[in-house]
């Protein structure tokens, strides 16, 4: 089944699909599409169980078979627009980011360059994998019993999201209390970090991999953008760099976690350098 996606911009410019975070939506990109309608064929995608894409059963195998949603949405896009999606940039935010990854390993030949803002690789030790894992169990029991209103106060307290002062944090949970506690859960465990590869390991892979292969198409190149005030992804994205993983790294003034909703002047500024 297609997921949801709206589609914006100029038909003939290079194409860029947009996958946004967790408790998100299409429309979280609002502020950066303005931006950039001119420059890109913009196409936002609502993840599973997130705005209009809707839940379905096999949703719980996680990554892969988003890689196969999505997949499927491309191909309906392609019948769609006569062919013009058979290679596009890919732009993820967090849990929008690790399913890039995901779908990048999954059709190589489909990405140019893979976008990744404040997007986790995966965890190294079991411990680390265990100690996630019962996190997202503990906040997926917590949307799956609480008003969701209640719930996301807490969420937005986390570290990762501390450059964020009440007001704003407010403003978010008017936005995004609206969603589905028990959808929430659902997308929160079966998209666990937990449970996710070491995508860090297979892209270095399939880089040597394509490189190897004659008549291969080209790696994607991969640039990788966080907010100054977001240590925590700033450290995985200079380790990232470090380990040849990616081409590029751009940290961001003023801002922290949410790089295209707080500075998306800046974000559009960086993504037309690139191309």
């Amino acid at each position: 089944m297609s997921l949801s996606y709206y589609c914006s911009g100029n038909v003939n410019a290079p194409v860029l699909v947009l996958l946004h975070g967790f408790l998100g939506s299409a429309s979280d990109w609002c502020s950066l599409l303005a931006l950039l309608k001119e420059d890109y064929y913009l196409i936002t995608v609502d993840l599973p169980g997130h705005g209009l894409s809707h839940w379905v059963e096999d949703d719980v195998q996680g990554a892969d078979y988003f890689c196969h949603r999505l997949e499927q949405t491309v191909q309906t896009i392609e019948q769609m627009e006569g062919g013009s999606l058979i290679r596009f940039n890919l732009l993820g935010y967090s849990l929008g980011g690790r399913l890039a990854m995901a779908y990048t390993i999954a059709f190589p030949e489909r990405v140019e360059k893979l976008l990744l803002e404040g997007a986790h690789p995966g965890l190294i030790s079991e411990q680390e994998r265990s100690e996630r894992y019962q996190s997202d169990l503990h906040w997926a029991g917590r949307f799956r019993n609480e008003p969701v209103a209640d719930v996301l106060w807490d969420w937005y307290k986390q570290p990762v999201f501390s450059d964020l002062d009440d007001s704003q944090i407010r403003s978010l949970i008017h936005e995004r209390s609206k969603g589905s506690g028990l959808l929430l859960a659902d997308a929160l465990m079966s998209f666990s970090l937990s449970k996710q590869p070491n995508y860090c390991r297979a892209l270095s892979r399939l880089k040597a991999e394509c490189q190897q292969r004659t008549g291969s198409p080209l790696f994607p190149s991969v640039h990788y953008f966080y907010g100054e005030h977001d240590r925590k992804f700033g450290q995985i994205g200079q380790h990232l760099l470090t380990e040849q993983v990616i081409h590029s790294i751009h940290p961001v003034v003023g801002c922290g976690h949410n790089v295209h909703r707080e500075q998306p002047d800046v974000m559009a500024r960086l993504l037309r350098e690139l191309f």
